[in-house]
């Protein structure tokens, strides 16, 4: 009988501590942008999820986020970015640097972009690292670990949702406020710029 309440009680704390890891936290509220972060274990940095709705078509705003020389016009802190390769209209390679505030060094990274659509219509946009894809410079500080994703969904004629995720490590030791500003005013950032290259259109 003890074993079995010991067994109880584990299983209980073992969902308790799980449903604790798995909760999004609200950091940023605004212009239906909203930034959500959790805890991401194994990574250096928090996992984020940012959603923006757009009046815009869908396919026009996919479209747009694949468009990479325009890419420099909505996204937060970035000061390079380049298609290194293409395969079809549903594969990249793609290599940018993000400008850190000092004394932290900027970053660069080189990713695989993956593109679809799923059933439902949604266009889906996933990225993964490739660090040793080319030779590191020595100006930057090369991210070795990063994945997410971003969909791009029609919810009526006139709306459209965008949800983008990711986690990441940071490539060295920044500090803390430095940390959040990547997980929360860069993503919050680039959607409220996406969304006024649409909706300052009409």
């Amino acid at each position: 009988m003890k074993q079995f309440a010991l067994a109880v009680i584990l299983l209980l704390t073992s969902i308790s501590y799980l449903s604790a890891q798995e909760k999004w936290e609200l950091k940023k509220n605004k212009n239906s942008v909203q930034v959500w972060t959790k805890d991401a274990p194994g990574w250096d940095l928090r996992q984020y999820r940012a959603i923006c709705q757009i009046n815009a078509n869908a396919k026009d705003v996919y479209e747009f986020i694949l468009n990479w020389e325009k890419r420099l016009d909505w996204y937060s802190d970035l000061s390079y970015c380049k298609q290194l390769h293409k395969k079809g209209e549903s594969e990249f390679i793609i290599y940018e640097v993000y400008k850190a505030p000092w004394p932290v060094d900027d970053r660069d990274v080189v990713s695989k972009v993956m593109c679809m659509q799923e059933e439902d219509g949604s266009y889906l946009i996933q990225f993964s690292v490739l660090p040793n894809y080319i030779p590191r410079n020595n100006d930057y500080v090369r991210i070795e670990k990063a994945i997410g994703t971003t969909r791009v969904k029609q919810l009526d004629q006139n709306t459209v949702e965008v949800t983008m995720t990711a986690k990441s490590n940071t490539g060295g030791e920044i500090p803390e406020w430095i940390a959040n500003m990547f997980i929360e005013g860069s993503p919050f950032t680039s959607l409220s710029n996406l969304k006024k290259v649409f909706e300052e259109q009409n």
